[in-house]
């Protein structure tokens, strides 16, 4: 998920903005029209399927309000574990249960979630009440997005920064929820 601010151009004209499914032909999306530009139908069909997800648009992007630039006071490194075999997702090789102690945080720090997908399948990893910045993808710093989710495809290391400004627990989860039903899921504390 992200918000995109789109520039529309002075004249008229209609301007189809569409999402394709990864490895799918078939498309959606909406179509912007300025002044009184024609607008024509847009197929059903796309003339190639979309490529396979990467992170190659991820480094790409620039956050519009990035976070003022400070060193992390606390680091978390988190590898995202598990497997089809048995069906057992997990973060640091244990899958989430009552007795898994959370990853904790203390207010007005920098935070900074050093993510690596050890599994052969992507992850979209989500904060609940936060907003974090991708501010590494392997190796390479930079000011990417500000989102609460951020998919973590296999083999890759993703870097999120966040400043700790919401007291409480708070979960970090992936969001193909049958990941996280499996146990690919940890719990934020303050302290």
């Amino acid at each position: 998920r992200l918000d995109i601010l789109i520039k529309m151009p002075r004249g008229p004209g209609a301007f189809p903005v569409l999402a394709i499914l990864e490895g799918e032909r078939r498309q959606t999306g909406v179509i912007l029209v300025a002044g009184r530009g024609p607008v024509t139908r847009i197929p059903e069909i796309a003339p190639t399927s979309s490529p396979a997800l990467t992170l190659n648009l991820e480094s790409r992007l620039r956050a519009t309000k990035p976070l003022a630039k400070r060193k992390p006071d606390r680091i978390h490194h988190i590898d995202l574990t598990g497997d089809m075999n048995g069906y057992v997702w997990s973060i640091n090789g244990v899958a989430w249960n009552k007795d898994v102690p959370p990853l904790p945080v203390a207010e007005g720090e920098r935070v900074e979630f050093v993510l690596r997908n050890k599994t052969l399948m992507p992850h979209p990893m989500h904060l609940h009440g936060h907003q974090f910045q991708v501010v590494e993808i392997d190796g390479k710093r930079f000011s990417g997005a500000v989102r609460d989710t951020i998919l973590v495809t296999p083999g890759r290391r993703v870097v999120i920064a966040f400043d700790a400004n919401n007291p409480g627990w708070w979960a970090f989860h992936c969001h193909l929820l049958y990941h996280q039903a499996a146990g690919m899921f940890a719990t934020v504390r303050y302290i």
